[in-house]
């Protein structure tokens, strides 16, 4: 059977391998030179107002409502569609494609969707200043290389084109020669998880990069059994204990005349029978095992209140673990009494014995892994 014979899906099954890729190719091929028909729509409609005229929003509205596509979708159809089809002077003549060299390869059916929308983002970003031969050698080195990679990859080459053309990239405006643009939105949901997301000026993402890599790197289990953390997982666990030794450092910025620090206030009854939920001053629920771990490196202050929550008395707080005892307690437990963690990972912290609690304390050193309990 030649590849261009009509197959109905049925009949598949009969193809031999060598025949589906062939079939493959083809039909895709078909599939894109329809796009390219699409596309040449999408231009005369732009060019004639036609969305307007027929009570759309826009050429882009148009799409929409016509064919059902997402604003996403429906934006890079209206893209592809001004870059890479002709469009029309004022005085009604046909003028060349902007990026003719791109349309050529994809009225031969050669690019993929998403390669057009690669090579159409790398060329329209390069600064006016870079000449018109730099512009069409690169959108030809583009087109070539398109031939072997596919959109990732064609971003690879599109990055050190920009590279070479532009190697101080954009000029950066007034505001951000004044300070460079971070931003971190926090919310803190109804179970006490914290949500954050932002962004960072690229010399405080390197930073911040080089910071979690080393704390995220895969640790096998004692018995070699590979992390089965995932990598979003490894990255949130070294997050986590970079902001332990940030707050280990000492060199943070007082408030209210303190460190920072967070201050919980529990029943004893519910510390000790790890029973309820306690509320720091920032209103997030944490649980008593929370707290206990939390406690295992902390101050702690005794305070007796009245009935109505009035303090009648507040104690003197004590440290739990002085310098000169974690010194001892690395000197003999070389790290995490639980994991072997490096002692700059690790706390000093307490456990109570195996039995009940009868008010004994066992001195070890650990990290935020081991759930130390006070007894």
């Amino acid at each position: 059977m030649a590849a261009g014979d009509e197959v109905t899906s049925p009949e598949l099954w009969r193809c031999d391998p060598d025949e589906l890729g062939e079939l493959l190719q083809e039909k895709e091929k078909a599939v894109r030179l329809l796009q390219v028909e699409v596309l040449d729509i999408v231009a005369a409609i732009h060019r004639g107002n036609v969305g307007k005229t027929l009570g759309h929003r826009n050429t882009l509205g148009m799409l929409q409502d016509l064919l059902r596509l997402s604003p996403t979708e429906a934006t890079r159809r209206y893209k592809r569609a001004l870059n890479l089809c002709p469009s029309q002077a004022l005085t009604g003549e046909t003028l060349a494609p902007t990026l003719s060299i791109a349309s050529e390869a994809m009225r031969r059916g050669e690019l993929a969707d998403s390669q057009i929308d690669t090579i159409v983002g790398v060329v329209t970003r390069l600064p006016a200043r870079v000449t018109i031969k730099d512009r069409e050698e690169a959108e030809a080195s583009l087109v070539e290389h398109a031939k072997r990679y596919t959109a990732p990859g064609l971003a690879k080459v599109g990055r050190r084109i920009h590279d070479h053309l532009d190697p101080d990239g954009p000029a950066p405006s007034e505001h951000e020669n004044q300070k460079p643009r971070r931003e971190l939105s926090l919310h803190t949901g109804r179970d006490g998880r914290l949500n954050f997301t932002g962004s960072f000026d690229s010399e405080t993402g390197t930073l911040f990069s080089e910071i979690l890599s080393p704390l995220a790197k895969p640790r096998p289990a004692e018995n070699g059994t590979p992390d089965q953390r995932s990598v979003s997982e490894r990255n949130g666990d070294a997050l986590a204990e970079a902001l332990n030794l940030i707050a280990d450092s000492g060199k943070l910025p007082t408030q209210g005349a303190e460190r920072p620090h967070l201050t919980i206030t529990i029943n004893w009854d519910m510390l000790r029978d790890r029973l309820g939920v306690a509320y720091p001053h920032s209103g997030a629920p944490i649980s008593p095992e929370g707290v206990r771990r939390l406690a295992c490196d902390a101050d702690i202050i005794p305070m007796v209140l009245g009935s109505d929550s009035v303090p009648l008395d507040v104690g003197r707080n004590e440290r739990l673990i002085t310098p000169a005892l974690r010194k001892a307690l690395i000197a003999r437990d070389k790290g995490c009494a639980r994991c072997g963690r490096p002692p700059r990972w690790t706390r000093g912290g307490t456990t109570c014995s195996t039995g009940p609690m009868v008010g004994i304390l066992a001195l070890t050193i650990a990290c935020s892994c081991a759930t130390a309990a006070i007894a």
